[in-house]
């Protein structure tokens, strides 16, 4: 059994970082415009409310 467990943790291993580069790699939206406009009215109501 012991053998099984040692071939068991390079075999997971090799899974998990399949699922990390999977993720990793995917393609992600760019809303950068959006996100700075978020940012900009997020700095103007906080500076309402400390004034």
């Amino acid at each position: 059994m012991t053998p099984l467990t040692w071939l068991l943790i390079p075999l997971a291993t090799i899974f998990m970082a399949s699922i990390w580069g999977v993720v990793a790699g995917r393609p992600r939206r760019a809303h950068d415009v959006t996100d700075v406009e978020r940012y900009d009215r997020f700095r103007a109501a906080l500076s309402r409310m400390t004034s």
